[in-house]
């Protein structure tokens, strides 16, 4: 429904693409690849997967050893997104458009950034274009970070997958034992649909839905044995010591990684190593653009130990915000001044925002410092949670 400045109220037609018959389903596929290269903005990347984005359309139509790729988008730091826009109406045929699509990622991992380079030349038909003249103006990488962050992406076959249409219902269950089949990828895949508005004016509005959260493709074991060949499944995750179930591992998380290996490659494994046992200091990793040190404090409690950049950086003013509106503004100052203290800085105060805890280098705390000393960075963090939940605690907080 439609609300206007004075409160009336008039229904919305809806605009369902491939049904109505004055034109065929391939012009409205046209329009939905249209659409989203031409506003990447449509498409709700924070809620399918933070780590992607901004999204920066690169072209549509690219050639591939297994088709054209409806349209690639790449984000500033390597990340690569593969969209197919299929107006389909029922399972069988989304699977069979999901197979297609790891049909494409899997050529594209076959390629060198050389290659990618090459095919998006000739789908622009612009012989002197480069990738990094696209993402320069919005990237902190240099140029040939850049290139190695677009070519370790490539080698290891982890790329997203968008399946854009209107009318999708199909959710996350359904596909899971067909995507388990594709071998030799780490991709991630979510369904994209737009829901279209006739509105009182006679333009469209277009509404975004994922019904589809995104599935990672875990890399598959390929055994030859006669007599043909058989695929299987990954093995779970071994349980850390103090968690009962091993972490669920999004896309995200994989992204999030990736552009750490290229900025700052000596902390992956370490900083790994710390998220995969934080449960045991009441830890709950959040991964999107950042992780979100998330502490959960009780039905309702949530609060945070900072915020981990894939730079190497840890932004802690979110956590002493926390203290303050659950009412321990103590508990705040003293966590602040801890880590101060183990990283060899300051806590640096301003008049009209949180303070933040500084390097003996005038910059923002670095992980490599409190991953050197982890067993003192955890007791740290213990000692806010427990300074955070004694005694009565408010009825929300964030």
């Amino acid at each position: 429904m439609f609300v206007d400045i004075d409160n009336r109220v008039q229904a919305l037609s809806p605009v369902r693409l491939g049904q109505s018959p004055d034109e065929d389903g391939k012009r409205r596929e046209a329009f939905i690849q249209n659409l989203v290269h031409d506003h990447p903005s449509l498409i709700p990347m924070a809620e399918i997967e933070p780590a992607f984005s901004p999204l920066l359309s690169v072209c549509k139509e690219l050639p591939t050893p297994a088709g054209y790729v409806d349209n690639l988008w790449i984000t500033p730091w390597g990340g690569l997104v593969l969209g197919e826009a299929k107006l389909v109406r029922n399972p069988q045929a989304r699977r069979e458009v999901v197979a297609q699509a790891l049909d494409y990622a899997r050529a594209v991992a076959d390629w060198t950034f050389d290659d990618l380079e090459a095919a998006v030349r000739i789908a622009l038909r612009q012989t002197d274009f480069t990738l990094w003249s696209l993402v320069q103006a919005e990237s902190d990488l240099d140029e040939g970070q850049f290139i190695d962050a677009v070519q370790r992406r490539l080698r290891g076959g982890r790329v997203l997958i968008l399946i854009i249409g209107d009318g999708i219902q199909e959710g996350v269950e359904a596909l899971t034992a067909h995507l388990q089949l594709h071998a030799g990828l780490h991709v991630g895949l979510a369904l994209l649909d737009l829901s279209l508005w006739r509105n009182v004016e006679g333009g469209l509005i277009v509404v975004p839905r994922v019904p589809m959260r995104t599935v990672l493709v875990e890399r598959g074991i390929v055994q030859i044995e006669a007599p043909g060949v058989r695929v299987v499944e990954p093995s779970p995750r071994p349980a850390t010591v103090a968690s009962a179930k091993p972490r669920a591992v999004t896309v995200s998380e994989a992204e999030f990684y990736e552009q750490l290996a290229t900025k700052r490659p000596e902390l992956v494994a370490p900083l790994r190593s710390f998220i995969n046992t934080a449960a045991r200091i009441c830890l709950s990793p959040e991964v999107g653009r950042t992780i979100r040190l998330s502490l959960p404090l009780g039905p309702d409690q949530m609060a945070t130990a900072g915020y981990i950049e894939s730079n190497g950086k840890l932004w802690v003013q979110g956590a002493w915000s926390a203290a303050q509106r659950l009412g321990k503004p103590d508990a705040g100052e003293a966590y602040l001044e801890s880590l101060a203290m183990l990283i060899g800085g300051t806590v640096r105060r301003y008049e009209k925002v949180a303070p933040e805890v500084i390097g003996p280098d005038g910059r923002g705390t670095d992980i490599a410092t409190l991953l050197a000393v982890q067993d003192r960075w955890e007791g740290t963090i213990l000692a806010f949670r427990e300074a955070l939940s004694s005694g009565a605690l408010p009825d929300r907080a964030e």
